[in-house]
């Protein structure tokens, strides 16, 4: 039977240290894409009056008349939206799109048939 040398232990040692420094601190990638914390988002709502995908941009129109640009990091997030489409639009701190979706005015505005008055029921 041999014994290790002192080189051979140190070298172990070193070796198991370096292994488990690397384990316990995660490599950070900068492909990584950063969490989007649900704090920092902002909802505005508005008609779509551009949308360039190809350099991922566009621009949109607020009720009261206010420009929004905006970044389209996600192609795929417009695929059923066309310009001129009353939209609502999720964004990030840096004015990228996260989410969007589709509103139309029926939804928000409702119009009863009868009056209230009409409908009341009656006292004895």
């Amino acid at each position: 039977m041999t014994r290790p040398t002192i080189h051979t232990i140190v070298t172990s040692a070193l070796m198991a240290l370096l292994t488990a420094g690397t384990l316990t601190h995660p490599v950070s990638t900068p492909a990584a894409e950063p969490e989007i914390k649900e704090g920092t988002l902002h909802l505005v709502s508005g008609t779509l009056l551009r949308l360039d995908l190809l350099n991922g941009r566009g621009l949109l129109r607020t009720d009261l008349g206010r420009p929004i640009y905006f970044e389209v990091p996600k192609a795929y997030l417009f695929e059923n939206v066309i310009v001129g489409a009353r939209i609502a639009l999720r964004l990030d701190d840096e004015g990228r799109a996260v989410r969007v979706m589709d509103t139309a005015i029926a939804d928000v505005v409702i119009t009863p048939d009868q009056p209230l008055a009409a409908t009341a029921p009656e006292d004895p």
